[in-house]
This record gives structure tokens, sequence and C-alpha cells, in this order.
């Protein structure tokens, strides 16, 4: 490979990393931004999050790696026209399709690699997020007691303190406990402590530990409302009893995150690769035309009904005796009694009612299944639009930042986040319309390629033939030009 070919690949794999690195970052916050009230409050050792983050940040990659993509390719290349080096190598000879080759191999080998990345990394790595963090909601807030305010995350307990003292003194405390439906207690104590254990199941060697808070009160009453039928000969229905020392015990076993089994989330259509989104479109397909044939055999059995004596000679052939009901009875209205009129008809309508019923729950049921495939199919493309987005916004990169001619952070970025935020855009209004079933997954997924596409071959060639297209002082001079011969 030639120096200037390796110069020329040095120049892209700075930026690329580096933007690469800073739109990774800016993603990971907003996730973080946007689950915070989730995590907040749970305990949550340091290593689950940032195990949760690692498989967050590799479902982000596809949303980065095009932004990458395009802002480097830009800076590479108005680096090169700004100083002068793109000029130098077209007067040596060398096109800028020639120039961009090296930055094309590149690119290419990154579109493959991202096609397997979204194929085989992707799915799993939004198993596991997914799964911690269905975990993490089914946690209880972490067992935190506020001075002067109720704590009711404990099912049947509601507990306030006025001070706390040291780490697991407490003083005045107050507890409603409903934990019995036939009686309602109060318990007042004036100082308290917390203490932690933990206990351990005897049931097998592999058993599960509870965790137990114990709180330990001191000089306290306990009021006690309790129904009178506990009692056979004396009514009492409120007693009231002193202790100088007393324990209530807490299970805390629904704040500790249990991790649930992941066979439970990978059906989902995400969670698979493009073979298995293949095999499963497959079985959809099968089971919704089974699933119409069985339906229309059952309207035509039920609601189908034909006289043989009432069908000509010569069409007999013609129709399928399978889905026809023959009767050799046929009863005419006009020659039954009014009541027996009246109760066909009532029978016809109920008759038709259960139709229209049966008609409505089958549409509904139809376009479930519908949304279903349609998801299906929009995963099964979302495989390889990746790859063909990261080659579509390099032909619009590179072929721009060749013709503003201006590198570093300034017209690069201001680009670089208009085409960007120009094919998000059409990314997720294409992946809403499929949603809506406004059009195709085939459509909707590739529209943004579809636009873009154009617009990068136009770019192209108009930085190959030195097309001044964002130089202002052209404009003006043809605006002139106009002026002139109007005059």
């Amino acid at each position: 490979m030639k120096r200037i070919h390796w110069f020329i690949i040095r120049s892209f794999i700075g930026p690329f990393l580096v933007t690469f690195s800073i739109a990774m970052f800016f993603l990971i916050m907003q996730f973080l931004w946007k689950y915070i009230d989730d995590l907040m409050g749970k305990g949550l050792e340091l290593s689950i999050i940032l195990e949760m983050l690692f498989y967050v940040s590799a479902s982000l990659i596809p949303l980065a790696l095009p932004l990458a993509v395009l802002f480097s390719s830009i800076m590479t290349f108005g680096n090169l026209a700004e100083n002068n080096e793109l000029t130098a190598l077209k007067s040596a000879g060398q096109s800028l399709i020639k120039t961009m080759r090296p930055m094309l191999v590149f690119v290419i080998f990154l579109s493959i690699s991202a096609f397997y990345f979204s194929n085989y990394v992707l799915p799993i790595a939004n198993l596991k997020w997914r799964s911690i963090y269905w975990d993490i909601l089914d946690t209880k807030p972490q067992f935190m007691l506020r001075e002067g305010i109720f704590y009711k995350e404990i099912q049947g307990y509601h507990i306030k303190v006025d001070n706390k003292t040291g780490n697991s003194g407490l003083e005045g405390i107050l507890i409603y406990d409903f934990t019995d439906n036939n009686s309602r207690r109060i318990i007042r104590a004036k100082t308290g402590e917390m203490l932690k254990s933990d206990a351990e199941t005897s049931e097998s060697k592999d058993s599960v530990i509870s965790d137990y808070l114990f709180l330990k009160l001191a000089n306290g009453v306990i009021y006690e409302n309790v129904n009178s039928h506990k009692f056979e000969k004396v009514r009492v229905d409120f007693q009231k009893s002193f202790f100088d020392e007393a324990i209530i015990k807490f299970d805390m076993s629904g704040f500790q995150m249990q991790k649930n089994n992941e066979d439970l989330y990978k059906q989902d259509y995400e969670m698979m690769n493009f073979i298995q989104l293949d095999r499963s479109l497959d079985s959809v397909l099968v089971l919704n035309d089974s699933l119409d044939k069985e339906f229309t055999q059952t309207l035509k059995n039920n609601f189908l009904i034909f006289n043989n004596s009432f069908i000509p000679a010569d069409q007999t052939d013609s129709i399928n005796s399978d889905n026809i009901i023959q009767t050799d009875t046929l009863i005419y209205l006009d020659s039954i009694h009014d009541s027996e009129y009246k109760a066909c008809m009532a029978e016809v309508q109920n008759e038709i009612r259960n139709v229209k019923d049966q008609l409505y729950h089958r549409t509904i049921l139809q376009e479930s299944r519908e949304a279903s495939f349609d998801q299906y199919k929009s995963a099964w493309h979302k495989k390889f639009t990746l790859s063909f987005a990261i080659l579509v916004l390099f032909f619009i990169g590179a072929p721009l930042g060749a013709i503003i001619r201006k590198g570093g952070l300034g017209a690069p970025l201001v680009f670089a986040t208009l085409f960007f935020i120009f094919y998000y855009i059409l990314t997720i209004a294409g992946e809403n319309m499929v949603e809506s079933s406004v059009m195709s997954p085939w459509s909707g997924l590739w529209l943004s390629t579809m636009i873009l596409t154009p617009l990068g071959a136009f770019l192209t060639y108009k930085a190959a033939n030195d097309s001044a297209l964002f130089d202002r002082d052209v404009y003006k001079r043809w605006f002139n030009r106009v002026i002139r011969r109007q005059k």
C-alpha cells in the first residue's frame, strides 16, 4: 500500500475514534437521564449498573457509528482540501475517487463488521440489558427511613420516626400494622434500633438467602382494634398493652434484586439474528394461512345452506360440495304462523349478531397478527440497514468535506449535525409509519437510504468535478449576472 493511502487512513481513523467515543458518551448519558428514576433508591451495586451500561452501550452503537463515519469523513477531506493537499493530489493525476479509495476500503470493512455485530452481538446485548432492567424494576426501593415521613414500601406497615441517632438508632417511633385482617395495631415506642441479619433456609444446600430486618423497640405501647367475633362472651373492641422491649421482624427479600430467567425474553424479535427471523417469519405465515382457512371453513359450515333442487344441472359440477351443507327440506316463510315467523326472525338476528361479533374479533386478531409480522419483518431489514447507512453517509461526508474545504470542528460539525439529524428523522419517520401500517416494512426501513443515496451520488459528482457548491462568491456572481441581463 502506498504511503499516501496510509496517510489518508490515519487521518480518518483519529477523528473517527474521537467522534465515536463522544457520541457513545452522550448517548449513554441520555439513557441514564431517561431511566434514572427507575435506578435511584434501589441500593444497587456498582457492578450491576456497570454491567447494564456495558450492554446498553452495545445497543447504542447503531446510532453512534453512522454519526462517527459522517463526521470523520467530512473532517478528513475538509482538512485535506483546506491544506491544499487534495489540490496537490489532483495535480499529480489522482482523482477524488482514487483519493477516497483507501477510506472506502476501511468503511466497507466497517460496514461488514457492523452487519455481523447487528446480527449476532446486538440481539445478545438487547437480551442482557433488558433482563437486567426488568429485574431492577421488580426490586423495591431501598429501606431508608426519613425523619417525620411515613415509609410505606414494606407491605402491611407504615413506619415513621421523629429522630435518627447514629447509624441505627431511632427515637419517637410510630408504626401502623395492617398485616392482620382481623385487627389493626398501632405501635409507639420512645427508642429503637435497626438490626440486620441473614437467615438461610434449610430446604437445600443451594437455597436462597432471605434477608430480614429486625426492629428492636424499647419503652412502648401497643393499641389494637379487635373484632368482637373473636370473643364468645366478652365484647372487646379495643385493647392496650405496654412493653419494655419488643422486636419486629421484616422480610427484606423483595429489596434484593433477583435475576429472572433470560429465556422469557428470547422469543422477542429484537433478540434474534436474521436466520432465526427467517424461520419465525415462515412460521407466522404458515400459522396465518391455517387460521384464515380454518375461519373461512367455519363460516361456510355454520352459515351457508344450499338446497340441491335449486341448482341447475349444468352448474352442479362448478360448486364445491365440501363447503356446502346440503338439505332436502326447504321452509317457506309465507307458510308458517306469525309466532313462528317472529321466532325465525329473532333467531336470524341472533345469528347475524354472532357473525358480526366473530368478524369483529377476527379483524382485531388479524390486525394484531399483521402488526406482529411487520415487527419481525422490520427487525429482519434492520440487520442490513445499518451497513448500507454507513456507506451512504460516507459518500455524503467525504465529497462534502472536499466541497466546503474546511477542517477542524467548525463547519464540519455543523454540516455533520444537519445531515445526521436529517438521516435520523427519516429513519424514525419510516419506522413509525411501518408501526402505523402506513408503509410496508421494506419501504419504511429503507426510506432514509433511498433518499440519501441520490444525494450522496450528487455530492460525489459535484466534488469530482471541482464544483463550488457552497461558495458564496459563486452565487453572488451568478446573481449579479442575472441582474445585469435584466437591466
